[in-house]
């Protein structure tokens, strides 16, 4: 394996990481920087030719990317339904009281 292959896929980690904390996060913008930028990048290396656009690099933007904002979209839902549960224990605590 080249090391360029091992740095973007370190990069490329990091960056899922990153965007599924900051998704997490009160404001649901935090969490769409990385998909939106990635999404941006991915338009403009293909519309610039940087790299060839053929069905393979088709193939590995759309999944970048796929994952990206799956990941968002799912950290969305947790963080929802965390602070639903949240809603519901406090609501009950102070029916019991």
């Amino acid at each position: 394996m080249s090391i360029r292959l091992l740095v973007s896929i370190g990069i490329t980690a990091i960056c899922w990481v990153v965007e599924i904390y900051c998704a997490k996060l009160k404001n649901p913008i935090w969490g769409g920087i990385i998909p939106l930028l990635a999404l941006a990048s991915s338009i403009y290396i293909l519309a610039t030719g940087l790299i060839a656009f053929n069905r393979t690099s088709s193939i590995v933007f759309f999944v970048l990317n796929f994952f990206l904002f799956e990941g968002w979209i799912t950290s969305r839902e947790k963080y929802k339904k965390k602070q639903k549960a949240e809603l519901d224990k406090m609501k009950a605590h102070d029916i019991d009281n």
